[in-house]
Formats: structure tokens, C-alpha cells, sequence
């Protein structure tokens, strides 16, 4: 017959409390089989504290430390990745929640920039015929695309500014930390 509540208790003999352990050794006086499994599993503990120590293989630790500091810098990495898509995210946000009053500045800024722009270009007919035909083109663009879209554009845009951004910054990281490694 099995007894798995005394089994168990006789594998955490060490985290008994004072009932449980007056009860498993009333249950060890009537009870052959667990009383057997006791001994062996005494037997046992004994001849694993008995056992020598083995050593690790050799190279463990460092082979250990650098599988720690990939795994540190992919946590970190990991952890970057999550900032960003959280910045990404509050960029939207922000954006959908003031880009419709900022769409309101664009295509007058855009008018000035192409007109400023306009003004220090002295290349040629053909150059202000192409240029006029940029200003019309982009300002038909402005005007026939609906508010969410150019929000939407104005969105992506900004996020992937911010992802240059970071490319430029591991670059720059990288380079700075395989120079200190050499």
C-alpha cells in the first residue's frame, strides 16, 4: 500500500514541524514500506554527502561569464528595444492628439519653405519650371489627402527619425565598446 503524503513528507525531512514529524514516525512504526523507503533514502543522503566533490570542466567560470554577459546584453537590448516601441508609441499618441491643430501650420510652412527655397534657386528656367511644378504637385497633395493620412505620414516619418537616431547611437556604441575590448 502507498502512503504519498508520508512519502512526501519523508523527502522534506528537514522542514517538518513538530506535528507532522511525530506523526511520520508514528506512521514509520506501523508501516514496513515506508519505513523501508526511510532507510533506503537515508542510505542514500549518506552516500551522496559521502560522495566527493566533482569539479567543473575546465574553462566553466569563463565560459560561464561570457554566456552571462550575452545574456545581460540581450536583456539589455531586449529592454532598449521595449523603450523605444514605448517612445514610438507616445509619439502616436502625441501626434494623433495634436497633429490636427499642427496640420493646420503645414501647408503654410511648407508654402514659405518652398517660396524661401524658391528665392535662392537661380539656376535656370527649366530648374523654376520643375520647381513650380514640385510646389503645385505637393501642395494638390496637401490639400486632396485627408487629415489622417497626413498625420498618419507625419506619424511614420517622425518614428522612423527617432529609429535613425538609435541606429546612429548602437553604431556609435558598438565601435566605442569593441574599441575598449581591444
Amino acid at each position: 500500500m502507498k502512503h504519498p503524503q508520508f512519502e512526501a513528507l519523508l523527502f522534506d525531512i528537514d522542514n517538518l514541524g513538530h506535528e507532522e514529524r511525530i506523526a511520520l514516525e508514528a506512521h514509520l512504526r506501523e508501516c514496513e514500506q515506508c519505513k523501508a523507503l526511510a532507510t533506503s533514502w537515508s542510505d542514500l543522503e549518506g552516500e551522496m554527502r559521502a560522495a566527493p566533490q566533482m569539479e567543473p570542466a575546465t574553462g566553466f567560470t569563463e565560459r560561464f561569464r561570457e554566456r552571462l554577459v550575452v545574456y545581460k546584453r540581450r536583456k539589455q537590448e531586449r529592454l532598449t528595444l521595449a523603450m523605444i516601441l514605448a517612445l514610438l508609441v507616445s509619439l502616436i499618441i502625441v501626434t494623433v492628439f495634436f497633429g490636427a491643430e499642427l496640420l493646420t501650420f503645414v501647408p503654410s510652412a511648407i508654402r514659405l519653405l518652398l517660396k524661401s527655397i524658391n528665392g535662392l534657386m537661380l539656376l535656370g528656367g527649366l530648374l523654376t519650371i520643375l520647381w513650380d511644378f514640385a510646389l503645385v504637385l505637393l501642395e494638390g497633395i496637401t490639400q486632396s489627402l485627408p487629415a489622417g493620412l497626413l498625420l498618419a505620414i507625419a506619424a511614420a516619418t517622425s518614428g522612423l527619425a527617432v529609429i535613425w537616431m538609435f541606429s546612429i547611437y548602437r553604431t556609435g556604441f558598438n565601435t566605442i565598446r569593441r574599441e575598449q575590448v581591444k
